[in-house]
């Protein structure tokens, strides 16, 4: 009985002894795997600490390279250049408006049509003579001397008859006082007695110029004069005038309104927002102002 206990015993020790040996082989391939795995990470963040450091080295040697660029002699020399450039082209683009209002002023210039003057010279009595002619929007305007009273009236029929003018009328006759100047009889027969003012109208056409400026101290352009020539009585109209937009995108607002040189009312500015059309009839020259402020969107104040 005491053999079989020892050896029971011996059994028992053997068998810790390889539950022992098994615990501590499975411990160490578990600290194997551990050490794979951290030596893995170690090798991936120093790859991806490489890739980054590599990255940050070349974008730092571009930014110092564009630095040192920008600093050079001869990009300072391109950026005055470019300086120059725009202010060249902003003294051109308000050149290029001084000219376009003068070529819009001379193509509607108000003119008599010589067909008109060969009418009047045709159809004068013998006896006046036309000492002064003027023209002003649309009217001829004649003043002259004759021998009697009923020529200038005469004058007015034969310009009638002519339909040349839509209308013709005498707008003084007066007798001259020769009773204080000694004349002799013959003088008394060929003096001219009479004074006298005619007007004839012409069916009168006027000039339409619109502009577009800057509402500023300067009023810069921001586009060439439009111009054209409209009969009385026929409409205006522009459309389109709330904003107006530049080449490189800028887009103004429009502030205000002047007329011949006159601030339309306020009514009359909330007509125009409204519709986005400023419109009239035409009786006489037309000069039509649009001003524009940078629009809020540019970093401009809207007015």
């Amino acid at each position: 009985m005491a053999k079989t206990s020892k050896l029971e015993l011996s059994k028992k020790d053997m068998n810790f002894f390889s539950m022992f040996s098994s615990s501590a082989a499975q411990a160490g391939s578990y600290l194997s795997l551990a050490l794979v795995l951290l030596l893995g990470f170690i090798l991936i963040g120093g790859a991806i600490y490489a890739v980054l450091s590599i990255q940050t080295t070349a974008i730092q040697n571009n930014i110092n390279t564009l630095n040192a660029k920008m600093q050079s002699d001869s990009y300072q020399a391109e950026l005055t250049k470019y300086t120059e450039i725009q202010n060249s082209m902003s003294d051109l683009n308000q050149q290029y408006y001084d000219v376009s209002s003068l070529l819009a002023k001379v193509s509607t210039l108000d003119k008599v049509e010589t067909k008109y003057m060969d009418s009047i010279y045709s159809n004068l009595p013998a006896d006046i003579v036309i000492t002064q002619v003027k023209y002003e929007d649309g009217t001829i305007t004649l003043t002259g001397n004759a021998n009697n009273y009923y020529s200038p009236l005469d004058m007015i029929n034969n310009f009638t008859k002519a339909k040349l003018f839509s209308n013709v009328s005498i707008t003084k006759i007066t007798q001259l006082d020769t009773t204080s100047v000694p004349l002799t009889a013959e003088e008394q027969a060929t003096i001219q007695k009479y004074t006298f003012t005619i007007q004839c109208n012409i069916k009168s056409s006027y000039a339409v110029l619109i502009s577009r400026l800057i509402d500023d101290t300067k009023a810069t352009p921001l586009t060439a004069v439009k111009s054209q020539k409209l009969d009385v009585g026929t409409q205006y109209s522009e459309s389109g005038v709330n904003t107006y937009t530049l080449a490189d995108g800028s887009t103004y607002t429009l502030s205000r309104v002047m007329i011949n040189n006159a601030s339309i009312t306020d009514a009359q500015m909330a007509t125009i927002r409204q519709s986005d059309t400023i419109t009239g009839l035409v009786s006489g020259a037309i000069d039509l102002k649009l001003f524009y402020v940078l629009s809020s969107a540019n970093g401009g104040v809207q007015g």
